[in-house]
């Protein structure tokens, strides 16, 4: 199943416009508010200059109501040519002394018996909604002072007019302001991802063998990313190296062998006497052997290092490794040796346990033992095969009675295709060298030393308890 590929551009700037989105919503209402506010505002500061002028212009003569109505306070109201005016002024007792009966009374007019600044609610008349400003003036009468209600009512259509075209204008500015920042948004999220650009190009450019760390300059966010992938091209580019030097030492090793075997095959073919032939045949089975034990010792090495990469490791037990790896390796021996395997038994408290691999070990204890097997057995001698218990440590010790090692290939012994000057057995020079990589990737020692009398031990020393592998 293909997967969608996921766009760090897309998603921010998805990001982004949602938020805008959001934004210019919440401008547009705040904007919508602040025009109709704006509109009211002025209209009815308006209204409430008209209402003070016709109260100015009301009297009381002889009980009478009179009025000299100023129609240049009406006229400011004029100026909207579309808006109608309608004014009211009502006696306290509600008869009309002026202006249209029927405009609708303001809430409340009984307890607002007193003069004051004028008030202003909204209502509908004729059909039309239409905004009042009224106020109660109090005129000194011959016995008590009586009260008028003067109206004023203007229709909405030019204060709406008003608030649309604020409203317009904001809006056009929040879109200008918004385009302008999404411009400002996308050039700078092009400018954070050129970095990545940057390392994309340089790794486009390189060869396939060109793992050297990456040299672009990176923001901090990518430090990490970076020094990541700079270390996995280094552990890439050690594997890479140690698969060449495998393939050169292998095919280095191989062809001698393989150049020897044909030429004994023909001789061997050539041969007309059958006991020439015979001894050319054995001579043949015994390079054929020796290529079969450096081929399986290839690759043992190989796998040891595949896994020593990888680093599985799980508890294993030592004992259990040491029996398969003697059962493997003591049966091909010729002629068979006295070897003696000293196990710890349930006695001994613990289990021999270990966080390792277990076939990188068995591996180890396979060339520990076979090594011992072809280089220490003697006729009448034997070999001890002893795990033990050492100070938070488990020990193998491997001890033959052969020759031991000579001082000067202490230092070289470990060593890939290392072997002595007079080897008593054929080999690769290989056993060692995976052992001693086994034992140091489970942060172990390995040593060897001269026995008193004559003979050799070999020493492994692995820590029992658990470790950052």
């Amino acid at each position: 199943m293909q997967h969608r590929r996921l766009s760090v551009r897309r998603r921010l700037l998805t990001m982004l416009l949602a938020l805008f989105a959001v934004g210019l919503g919440a401008l547009y209402l705040l904007v919508r508010g602040y025009a109709q506010q704006t509109a009211d505002t002025t209209y009815d500061q308006l209204l409430r200059a008209s209402v003070l002028s016709m109260a100015d212009s009301l009297q009381l003569v002889q009980g009478e109501w009179q009025m000299d109505m100023p129609y240049a306070a009406l006229a400011l109201l004029e100026q909207a040519p579309r808006d109608r005016v309608f004014y009211r002024v009502a006696a306290g007792d509600g008869g009309l002394i002026s202006g249209y009966g029927d405009l609708p009374a303001p809430a409340g007019l009984d307890a607002a018996s007193t003069a004051g600044a004028p008030q202003l609610y909204a209502a509908v008349y004729q059909g039309e909604p239409v905004r009042i400003a009224w106020m109660a003036r109090k005129v000194a009468g011959p016995r008590n002072a009586e009260m008028a209600v003067i109206q004023v009512a203007q229709t909405r259509e030019a204060r709406n007019t008003l608030a649309q075209g604020i409203l317009w204008q904001g809006t056009l500015a929040l879109m200008g302001f918004t385009a302008a920042a999404l411009a400002l948004a996308y050039w700078g999220l092009q400018r954070s991802l050129s970095p990545i650009q940057r390392i994309e190009r340089e790794l486009a450019a390189r060869s396939a063998s060109d793992l050297h760390p990456i040299h672009a300059p990176v923001p901090e966010e990518l430090d990490k990313l970076v020094h990541a992938l700079d270390g996995f091209m280094a552990r890439l580019s050690d594997n890479l190296d140690t698969l060449r030097l495998f393939i050169a030492e292998a095919a280095h090793q191989l062809r001698t062998p393989l150049a020897a075997l044909h030429a004994q095959m023909e001789v061997a073919l050539d041969e007309e006497d059958a006991a020439e032939q015979r001894r050319s045949l054995l001579a043949v089975l015994r390079n054929a052997e020796k290529l079969s034990r450096l081929v399986n010792q290839l690759l043992s090495d190989a796998s040891v290092i595949h896994r020593s990469n990888v680093k599985q490791f799980q508890p294993v037990n030592l004992a259990e490794l040491l029996s398969q790896a003697a059962y493997d390796t003591i049966p091909q021996a010729d002629p068979q040796p006295d070897v003696r395997l000293h196990l710890p038994g349930a006695a001994a408290g613990e289990a021999p346990h270990i966080q390792g691999d277990s076939l990188m070990l068995r591996e180890a204890f396979k060339n520990l033992i076979d090594n011992a097997l072809r280089h220490g057995a003697s006729a009448d001698g034997h070999i001890d095969i002893r795990l033990d218990r050492l100070d938070g440590s488990w020990r193998i010790t491997v001890s033959d009675q052969g020759p031991g090692i000579a001082p000067a290939l202490a230092n070289t012994a470990f060593e890939r295709f290392a072997r002595g000057p007079n080897p008593r057995t054929p080999g690769a020079g290989l056993g060692l060298s995976i052992i001693k990589r086994v034992v140091d990737i489970h942060h172990g020692k390995l040593s060897l030393s001269n026995r008193v009398g004559g003979g050799l031990d070999a020493v492994i020393t692995l820590p029992a308890g658990p470790y950052d592998a």
